[in-house]
């Protein structure tokens, strides 16, 4: 019976101490004649060597060779890539193993995703109903095996806008599903959205607002507190179609924009110009309810007709060609113009981000300053109904 390999140090000339490693224990496979510092660590170094020779002889063992050969194999796959070890193979395969067997399909991720935002407005659960349209052919796949290239082709052809869209609903619903642990990484970056330049905002004339809003006095007073939050409080079409009566306090000259209908989900309080609360006085309207009490389809219809009756062709600036309304109309322009007016006419950008709703002073700055001259905005902030004599509804009643 030959004898068991023994290892044993010796002492260098320079007072260092020197281990040889065999070529069958070595990590690189060939000998090796390691320096130390010191006996005690030349001595770590032989039982760390005694405990290989320990375990390979106990792998020659157990292994069939059929096992041994399977290994072999996966250690010539690994020859290419001299860093990994095959022990950091499998353990990365694991990993991936793991998390496909508690992954989900995307269609089961997005029927989740919807249920946890079914309280969210209407444009976010739209915006999440297209996006589910658009990824129909891998609804059936593991969130975990989705790929950025399969999300690109889905994407591909569609406008900027609306891409970059699609793309921030995957991103929050990919993070919804990372939390969850459905899936290790997010397959949306941001280098994968469309550069989008930013338009100047051609800001509403006072004159153009007046016409609007004495329009809609006129032929569709119903409609009228509507506009008038969007004018003179900037609320976001989104948010102002979910207000309700009680969250207008005309007392206090005041209306609060509640947390669940929030874009940002923050609730935030507007303070009303005397101008805006003397336009209250004169709508017709039973203060219940909605102030907005149709459904979407309806509303857009009533807005559509309503800028006709108004004459509305573009909100851009002098010397510009008129255009047909419906093209030019941006929903958000009431609100452009609040903004604009505000901080032109208040000076103070923290009051503007409270009233507002923004998250961003830098995006605030970018947008809104300097857009219009503080004339215009005077002007603006004295935009009174037209003096009738009498009011179309003693509004006392709401109050």
């Amino acid at each position: 019976m030959a004898r068991p390999l023994e290892f044993k140090p010796y002492r260098l000339a320079d007072g260092k101490w020197q281990v040889n490693v065999p070529d069958w224990l070595s990590p690189t496979g060939k000998r090796q004649r390691l320096t130390l510092d010191s006996r005690r660590a030349a001595q770590a170094r032989i039982e760390e060597l005694k405990a290989r020779r320990d375990n390979l002889a106990a792998v020659k063992r157990t292994l069939s060779p059929a096992e041994l050969l399977d290994a072999a194999a996966a250690l010539d796959l690994l020859a290419e890539h001299p860093s990994g070890s095959l022990s950091d193979a499998v353990r990365l395969y694991l990993e991936v193993a793991k998390t496909q067997r508690a992954s989900i399909t995307l269609a089961e991720l997005f029927s989740l995703f919807e249920e946890a935002k079914k309280h969210r407005s209407k444009a976010y659960r739209r915006d999440i109903s297209w996006a589910r349209k658009r990824f129909m052919p891998f609804t059936e796949k593991l969130v975990c095996d989705i790929s950025r290239n399969e999300i690109a082709q889905a994407v591909a052809g569609m406008p900027d806008s609306s891409r970059n869209n699609v793309l921030r609903t995957l991103g929050v619903l990919f993070r919804y599903g990372q939390d969850l642990g459905y899936l290790k990484e997010i397959p949306v970056r941001r280098n994968d959205f469309a550069p989008v330049k930013r338009t100047e905002i051609d800001v509403l004339p006072v004159a153009k607002i007046r016409r609007l809003l004495e329009t809609a006095l006129e032929h569709d007073p119903d409609l009228l507190p509507l506009l008038l939050i969007e004018t003179f409080g900037g609320v976001r079409p989104a948010e102002a179609a979910r207000v309700l009566w009680s969250d207008l306090d005309l007392l206090r000259a005041r209306l609060t924009i509640r947390a669940a209908i929030s874009k940002t989900s923050t609730a935030r309080v507007i303070e009303l110009a005397p101008c805006a609360v003397a336009w209250f006085a004169m709508c017709k309207a039973e203060p219940t309810g909605l102030i907005a009490p149709w459904s979407e389809p309806v509303l857009k219809e009533k807005m559509r007709q309503l800028r006709a009756r108004a004459g509305y062709r573009a909100a851009g600036r002098e010397g510009k060609p008129a255009i047909d309304f419906r093209a030019r109309w941006n929903p958000g322009s009431l609100r452009d113009a609040f903004c604009s007016y505000h901080l032109a006419h208040f000076g103070s950008i923290d009051r503007l981000l409270t009233e507002g709703g923004h998250t961003n002073l830098r995006t605030t700055k970018d947008h809104y300053l300097g857009l219009v001259a503080k004339e215009d905005a005077a002007e603006f902030w004295n935009l009174f109904p037209p003096a009738t004599g009498e009011k179309v509804f003693p509004f006392s009643k709401a109050s």
